[in-house]
């Protein structure tokens, strides 16, 4: 598939199934830029709902969430 087919592609499925209006279809073709995937595999893989406002900082905003400590101790 080309740039082309894959831009394409990513757009048609931005409307289509997660119907997204210009700028969060733009935000998220910026995203998936970023990480060197398709739009539709950033959805799959990197996007979830949170069930509370709580649970959606903690796993979206808290900067330690996940953070990895490299040290061998």
């Amino acid at each position: 598939m080309t740039q082309e087919d894959q831009l394409i592609a990513d757009i048609a499925y931005c409307i289509d199934d997660l119907e997204l209006n210009d700028e969060q279809i733009g935000i998220y073709l910026r995203g998936a830029e970023e990480l060197g995937v398709s739009c539709r595999y950033m959805a799959e893989e990197f996007v979830f709902v949170s069930e509370t406002q709580e649970e959606f900082h903690r796993l979206h905003v808290d900067p330690d969430y996940l953070k990895i400590d490299w040290r061998l101790n």
